[in-house]
C-alpha cells in the first residue's frame, strides 16, 4: 500500500513538472490597451498607434471584417510618462496602417494581434460617428485660444501632457437641450476626464467627472449664446495614452 502511494506521488510530481514546462513554453498573448486615434474615417487609410503589452515583437494584425487592410509598420517599446503606471497605460506599441474600402460600412472595426501563436483579446476601433468629425487643433489651452466647433460636432483629441487642458467654443442661435460627452476610458484611454461647461462670461454652468466608468457626460438645456467646453484629466495627467472623443450633440 505504501509503495503504491509512493509511486502515485512520484507520478504526480512528474505530471506537475511537465505541466509547468508546458506552461513556461507557451508564449504570453499580446494585450491591447488603446489605439490613437481610436476612431477611423470610413473609406480611408489611417495610421494608428496601438498601445499595450507584449507588442514589441514580431506580430501579425488580424480582423474578422473581410477586405479591410491591416499592415504592421513597426513594433517597439513605448514611452511611459513620469508618474504613470505601465500596467495601466501599456509599455509597448504597434504602428498599424488600416485601410477601409468604400464598399464597407462599419461602426466599429475589431482587431487582434498574434505573436508566437498567441492571440490578443479583440479591440474595437470606432469608425466614423453620428456627427461630423474634426480633429483637435493646438494650441487650445485658454479661453482666448479656444477652438471653435459647430454643434452638433465630434472632436477627436488628446490631453498631450500633464496639466494640459483643451478648450472649445460653440454658439447656439436658439434654445437647445444639449449633450456633451467624453469617450475615453471606455476605449482604453488613460484619461480620467473632467468636463466643465462655461457660459460666455466664463462662469461655470456645470461639471461632470465620472458618468460612465471615468468618462464624463453633461446634459443641459442652454439658451441662445456662446459657450465654452473644457476637457482635462481629473489628476492632471496627460501624454500619448490620453486620447479622447468629445461628442457635442442635441
Amino acid at each position: 500500500m505504501c509503495k503504491r502511494i509512493s509511486t502515485l506521488f512520484s507520478l504526480g510530481l512528474v505530471f506537475n513538472c511537465l505541466s509547468t514546462l508546458h506552461s513556461e513554453d507557451k508564449p504570453e498573448a499580446p494585450r491591447i490597451a488603446l489605439a490613437v486615434p481610436f476612431a477611423l474615417s470610413p473609406n480611408s487609410t489611417t495610421k494608428v498607434m496601438v498601445r499595450g503589452w507584449k507588442l514589441n515583437r514580431d506580430i501579425e494584425a488580424k480582423t474578422t471584417i473581410a477586405n479591410v487592410g491591416l499592415r504592421v509598420i513597426k513594433h517597439e517599446n513605448a514611452n511611459v510618462p513620469n508618474g504613470q503606471d505601465a500596467k495601466l497605460v501599456g509599455d509597448s506599441q504597434v504602428e498599424l496602417e488600416v485601410t477601409i474600402p468604400p464598399e464597407i460600412s462599419l461602426e466599429a472595426l475589431p482587431i487582434t494581434f498574434v505573436a508566437g501563436g498567441a492571440e490578443s483579446v479583440p479591440y474595437s476601433l470606432l469608425v466614423g460617428g453620428r456627427y461630423p468629425v474634426v480633429l483637435e487643433v493646438e494650441p487650445n489651452d485658454s479661453f482666448r485660444q479656444a477652438q471653435p466647433i459647430a454643434a452638433p460636432q465630434i472632436v477627436d483629441g488628446q490631453i498631450h501632457s500633464d496639466r494640459n487642458v483643451d478648450i472649445y467654443s460653440f454658439e447656439l442661435t436658439d434654445e437647445r437641450r444639449m449633450t456633451v460627452e467624453v469617450i475615453a476610458r471606455r476605449q482604453g484611454s488613460g484619461l480620467d476626464s473632467l468636463l466643465t461647461l462655461f457660459d460666455s462670461k466664463k462662469e461655470i454652468i456645470t461639471t461632470s467627472d465620472d458618468a460612465e466608468l471615468t468618462d464624463s457626460r453633461i446634459e443641459v438645456v442652454l439658451a441662445a449664446g456662446k459657450y465654452f467646453i473644457v476637457v482635462q484629466d481629473a489628476h492632471d495627467h496627460g501624454g500619448p495614452a490620453h486620447p479622447y472623443r468629445l461628442v457635442v450633440g442635441y
